[in-house]
């Protein structure tokens, strides 16, 4: 009976191995200990009750930043001159990067507090500077050790956008107002962590206020726009599919930009959207050969971290040659999305060709016809890249004939900001409805822990989640537009 005899020695083993005997010597030795049965489902049912409650205060949050954000932007008093009189130090803000900046000749000694650069001293300080600021800012062990302000909130401009352009600075000045529902929020609900607006004119406005920390060795490439919980907010999920033209006069500049708009677009996306990157020239084909189906037709893949991560290796290594061939490689585009379209695949919602090559020579109004009319359910977005190019026709015709947009790349430095033009258009079914507001939760990542700006300060990771919710454009124009803020 050898399962009588294996039962009896995991037994005796385990019985050793925990010391049961002596844990049961300590309850007879303790009358006045019991077991009480636990009843598992309940307590399920009530930890379930008690996250509930917990994820709506952070809804209730957001939500209160919603309603402010969409009020003050539909009062504000657009000003093309704030631009200017940022420039000439007439005017300022708490931008991170300029906060609590010494000079580059500073030679220390005294108070550090009272070396900072500002805007806001007598222009004959030897420390005046417009569009610096100073703040008292102390550690906080609730948001990881970082020294903070809790009475204010900073601003962060990515590298690629000019704070000097009306429209950004404009926003930045009505976004001061949210302050009072950051500390509102803040009071009501000591456990929020960090609370932003990210606007889409590019800039992240932060609660509480804290420096953002600069190196000469690494750029900082921040931009809220390509994260998750601003993604989810700012579009519906998708189906994509990137037809990147690798015909021979895609070579040196024209390869390298067309390289990085593909591998923006894929930083725009997250798991609730669904892609695939076709290279044409003579013939059409899947970037990653292994993304097919059972009879070897390109398929569209959940983006993943590390799909992504195969498209963007794949991507790298691309070769270029032969001549483009647009019917083809349009044809497999729409005939892959009509595919996942009714079979209800993939995201089941929006869906987009993302066109990147350096020249279309006809507007292919026939596979359009064909494939897009009447309805349009797929965007189309060209990207024309280089600068030579001299009829740009033929790919505006495309995007504005197909619901999408067209862009005109012609450097390395501005593809990030072209690319982000295809997310308001992508958001533009949702924001013309104005009030539907959805509330999107991003999935569980590892924020670093550590006390920032000190060498060796790594603590480890803590386990976060964000939520967020898009904010729209109210006012009201002769013609409608749907504009996210």
């Amino acid at each position: 009976m050898w399962g009588t005899r294996f039962g009896t020695e995991l037994w005796e083993s385990l019985t050793r191995a925990t010391r049961r005997d002596e844990i049961q010597k300590g309850y007879d030795s303790h009358a006045d200990l019991t077991v009480k049965e636990i009843d598992g489902f309940d307590m399920v049912k009530r930890m379930a009750a008690e996250v509930q409650v917990m994820m709506q205060h952070k809804i209730d949050a957001i939500k209160r930043i919603m309603e402010l954000a969409e009020n003050i932007a539909l009062d504000h008093k657009y000003d093309k001159d704030r631009g200017e009189r940022l420039k000439e130090g007439r005017y300022t803000y708490y931008n991170a990067k300029k906060l609590n900046v010494l000079s580059d000749d500073d030679e220390g000694g005294g108070d550090e507090f009272g070396r900072y650069l500002s805007q806001y001293r007598d222009p004959g300080d030897d420390f005046y500077a417009p569009g610096y600021s100073r703040m008292s800012l102390t550690a906080n062990k609730h948001f990881s050790g970082i020294p903070v302000n809790t009475s204010f909130s900073s601003v962060h401009v990515p590298t690629n956008v000019f704070d000097g352009e009306p429209k950004v600075i404009n926003a930045i000045d009505w976004s001061r107002k949210l302050d009072e529902t950051f500390k509102d929020n803040y009071q009501r609900d000591p456990s929020l962590s960090w609370q932003y607006f990210g606007s889409s004119t590019g800039f992240l406005r932060q609660y509480p206020a804290m420096k953002w920390l600069m190196y000469e060795d690494d750029p900082d490439m921040y931009d809220a726009r390509m994260r998750d919980w601003y993604i989810k907010s700012a579009a519906s999920p998708k189906d994509i599919v990137i037809l990147l033209d690798t015909s021979g006069s895609m070579t040196g500049l024209r390869k390298e930009i067309a390289k990085h708009v593909v591998l923006n677009i894929m930083e725009t996306l997250g798991e609730d959207d669904f892609v695939t990157v076709l290279t044409f020239s003579d013939e059409t084909r899947p970037l990653v050969e292994c993304f097919t189906d059972s009879d070897g037709e390109p398929e569209l893949v959940q983006a993943t971290t590390e799909n992504i991560a195969e498209f963007t290796e794949a991507v790298n290594n691309i070769a270029t040659m032969e001549i483009a061939n647009f019917t083809s490689a349009l044809t497999e585009a729409f005939t892959l999305l009509e595919r996942y379209r009714t079979k209800k695949i993939g995201a089941e919602s929006n869906q987009a060709i993302m066109l990147v090559t350096d020249g279309v020579p006809y507007t292919y109004e026939t596979i359009f016809q064909e494939y897009n009319q009447p309805h349009k359910p797929v965007r189309v977005f060209t990207y024309l890249i280089g600068r030579e190019i001299s009829d740009l026709e033929a790919a505006k015709w495309m995007a504005c004939e197909n619901k999408g947009y067209f862009t005109h790349v012609t450097t390395l430095a501005e593809v990030k900001e072209q690319v982000l033009k295809y997310i308001p258009v992508m958001a533009r079914p949702l924001v013309l409805l104005r009030e539907t507001h959805p509330v999107r939760w991003t999935g569980v990542y590892a924020d670093i822990e550590e006390l920032q700006g000190k060498e060796g300060s790594f603590k480890g990771y803590k386990l976060m989640t964000s939520v967020s919710i898009p904010v729209y454009n109210k006012k009201n124009h002769t013609v409608r537009i749907a504009e996210l803020l």
